[in-house]
Parts: structure tokens; C-alpha cells; sequence
């Protein structure tokens, strides 16, 4: 299945995510080490955004 890095925006499978993390009973998945840690840091601020671009792709660069 095709999801979306919540932290980047990059489309992944789900079956090659570099890893996943649970928060308010909702799975999200994770292109990098580097986005995991970013979500890790602020669920609640990256969980919104993951609602408000459902469907929306493409990778931005990580800061």
C-alpha cells in the first residue's frame, strides 16, 4: 500500500518504510531515521498535517 511520509511528504510502502510509529490510534510510516525522529518530536504537529495533505505526494528536502 502507498502511504505518505507525514514528516517529508514522500510516498512510500508501507512494506518498505524505514519504520512506523503509532500515535492516537493511527499508524504512521517513515521514509528516513531522520523523519521518524522529526514525528517523534512533535506527533501532535505532524499527525494534523498528515490529515490536512491526505492524498497529496511528492518529496520535500529534509532541513
Amino acid at each position: 500500500m502507498t502511504l505518505t511520509d507525514p514528516v517529508c511528504g514522500m510516498s512510500i510502502e508501507s512494506e518498505k518504510a524505514h519504520a512506523s510509529e503509532s500515535y492516537q490510534e493511527r499508524t504512521y510510516y517513515f521514509c528516513s531515521a531522520q523523519c521518524q525522529g522529526s514525528f517523534k518530536g512533535d506527533p501532535a504537529k505532524f499527525a494534523a498535517k498528515a490529515g490536512s495533505e491526505a492524498g497529496h505526494g511528492g518529496h520535500r528536502h529534509h532541513s
